[in-house]
């Protein structure tokens, strides 16, 4: 028995009340539904925009044509060219650097400022950059611990050994006598290609702090004709250190902002 606008009853018959109930139903069904979907949307739109901002790691390469050029600079002169570049991933350049048309020594000197110089490379997941090491996953960008790598084209004519030095908050990771030819970087034992057409890490875990720029430089040893050959070079986040060694990397910037006024 249900009552109309005007007080009086009216009687449905088992029927209507069920029709009734299934159509009330339905319709919850499809609100429910509709909310599900709308929460499913709302998921894959937070998705896509943290993966829109997150890459992977920054690459500088020697050549024009690459990534991050702007932040190569051969400091005694211009380098020569050729083509190909290395078979390492990640790299778009058509060709490498070698020797120089400058004064000697050949130096190339590559650069990265976490923070400001915003990740260039969208690194796959499980990528194998060679000599046993992987991709962490991470963006990077902010301060923290860093793996650094560089590579070579591959080559059977580089006449001088070159000395890399790579910079960060603790002391210079220094690797002298380094032999750029194929091969010259490889381990006894192990097949893995070294430097040449693959990554090669040069620093493991090196501390960097947004805002501040770092330099990986490739110095020649000996003055020749084909003095050096280079690719590029790449930084790729580890992981964010402890509280303390931010708040210690906190002082120390400190202090020496003090330093500079004074």
């Amino acid at each position: 028995m249900l009552a109309d606008s005007g007080g009086e009853t009216t009687s449905l018959s088992n029927g209507d009340i069920i029709s009734r109930i299934l159509i009330y139903y339905s319709g919850f069904l499809r609100r429910e539904k509709m909310m599900r979907t709308n929460r499913i949307i709302l998921c894959l739109m937070v998705l896509a925009l943290f993966s829109a901002g997150a890459m992977g790691a920054f690459i500088v390469e020697t050549h024009s044509s690459g990534r991050g050029n702007a932040n190569f600079n051969a400091v005694n002169g211009d380098p020569h060219y050729s083509s190909p570049t290395s078979g390492a991933p990640g790299l778009t350049a058509t060709h490498h650097a070698w020797g120089s048309y400058g004064a000697f020594p050949d130096i190339y000197e590559f650069s990265y400022t976490p923070g400001t110089d915003a990740d260039n490379w969208a690194v796959p997941d499980y990528q194998y950059f060679g000599n046993g090491d992987y991709t962490t996953g991470k963006p990077g960008g902010q301060t923290g611990y860093y793996n650094v790598y560089i590579t070579f084209p591959s080559s059977i004519n580089v006449s001088s050994l070159c000395d890399i030095t790579v910079t960060s908050d603790g002391d210079p990771v220094v690797l002298t006598g380094v032999n750029m030819n194929t091969g010259g970087t490889t381990t006894e034992g192990q097949p893995w290609l070294g430097a040449n057409d693959s990554w090669w890490m040069i620093a493991e875990r090196v501390l960097l702090t947004e805002g501040q720029t770092y330099t990986v430089t490739q110095a020649a040893q000996d003055d020749s004709y084909v003095s050096m050959r280079s690719a590029g070079v790449m930084w790729e986040f580890v992981e964010t250190p402890e509280p303390t060694t931010i708040a210690l990397l906190g002082l120390g910037s400190l202090a020496l902002r003090r330093r500079r006024k004074a």
